[in-house]
């Protein structure tokens, strides 16, 4: 198709090529990078900051509604980017403000992605979004609307600095903070309807996969502890292991459920504290590089801890499996009730294992989340679609 002024045009969705291909493509060789999005979450300035962004980029993120995430704005204010924020003013209100714009400035060329696509996972990759490719030659008039349309949007923000001065970056972490703590109770509701009945395990048994539904992993509880705190403030939770091969143990949107150390490290009261959402991402990356890109996100407070409770050298390669939506049950489910319920754990379990239909069944009842009759466990089978996990 061609447009005047414009050396190449591609449309695209998400679905065929995500935008963060096209994206990452197009900042091979590039100058800056310069975004404005209504908002930006952990999942998506993650993935564009292990790119290793031009020195000179910028980007005009969006306050409104508390859906960005404080964590990740300052986590790109830290990797180098320019960064400002449109908060509520006598001239704008911060929920007015919509565009998705990626601008990315190379040698002889400006490459614009707009459509639908916020700075998010979801927005890059995963979720359904059209957008346009347009790439301008540079010098052009075209170009430079272009530019002048990114200044138009950039003097709608506010420096970090200047926010926190103010005291409203205070008060938006606060506003971010409440919107995240209403969505989860909203959730653990909802969650606590669909286990009592059924549902949540009808969908669960209804996914056409070779994959486990279900699956439990060791878990430190430092870590658990501190994504506990952080839920609050990305939306999103990396579990890393030393093993790299492709993580094939569970199903996109299957429930990773969280085996937690008992503090005084008695085995039969370790326990099933709660469980997260897998979304289907998995990367690998030595522990230096996933450090850069993700922080305390990957539940430790120094680089130096993540070598420490892994046993390994500094350079490692590591595995990360990225995981949503961590949800408390309403109390901790020790080895020695799940062994008594019928759910059989290895003594000393050093490694995490599948779940069966009835077995996530026992874990919701006894977890307090769950199916109003301890009885319906053993009903699952029949009630909900028998599983094969061996496949």
């Amino acid at each position: 198709m061609a447009i005047e002024g414009v050396a190449r045009y591609r449309p695209g969705l998400n679905g065929d090529v995500p935008l963060l291909g096209r994206l990452l493509s197009a900042l091979d060789g590039a100058s800056r990078l310069d975004i404005a999005v209504a908002f930006a979450t952990m999942s998506g300035t993650s993935r564009i900051l292990r790119a290793g962004l031009p020195r000179t980029s910028r980007a005009v993120v969006g306050l409104g509604f508390g859906l960005s995430d404080p964590a990740a704005l300052e986590q790109m204010d830290s990797g180098g980017v320019s960064v400002r924020c449109v908060a509520d003013s006598a001239a704008l209100a911060s929920t007015q403000y919509h565009p998705k714009l990626y601008l990315v400035s190379r040698p002889g060329e400006l490459v614009m992605l707009s459509g639908s696509n916020n700075l998010t996972g979801g927005g890059l990759v995963s979720n359904v979004e059209q957008y346009e490719e347009l790439t301008f030659l540079d010098p052009s008039t075209q170009c430079d609307e272009q530019h002048t349309r990114f200044e138009a949007l950039w003097d709608h923000g506010h420096s970090l600095a200047d926010l926190r001065r103010s005291g409203d970056w205070q008060e938006y972490r606060a506003r971010a903070r409440d919107r995240r703590v209403l969505e989860r109770e909203d959730r653990r509701r909802l969650i606590r309807l669909h286990a009592s009945t059924g549902r949540m395990l009808t969908q669960l048994a209804g996914r056409d996969t070779r994959r486990s539904r279900s699956y439990v992993g060791i878990t430190h509880p430092e870590w658990w502890q501190l994504q506990l705190h952080l839920r609050d403030q990305a939306d999103r939770a990396l579990f890393w292991r030393r093993n790299t091969l492709e993580f094939q143990a569970l199903a996109n949107g299957g429930l990773f459920f969280h085996l937690v150390k008992h503090p005084m490290g008695k085995e039969a009261l370790r326990a099933i504290e709660g469980f997260s959402v897998y979304p289907g991402v998995y990367e690998t990356a030595p522990a230096e590089e996933l450090w850069r890109a993700y922080g305390f996100l990957l539940g430790v407070e120094r680089l130096s801890q993540l070598y420490d409770r892994l046993g390994v050298e500094p350079g490692r390669e590591l595995g990360v499996i990225h995981l949503e939506g961590l949800t408390q049950l309403e109390r901790p489910v020790t080895l020695d009730e799940l062994r008594s319920s019928g759910v059989p754990f290895a003594p000393n379990i050093v490694s995490g294992r599948s779940l069966s239909m009835e077995e996530i069944a026992v874990i919701l009842e006894l977890g307090g989340l769950g199916i109003s009759d301890v009885a319906l466990a053993a009903e699952a089978p029949t009630r909900y679609g028998r599983t094969d996990t061996s496949r």
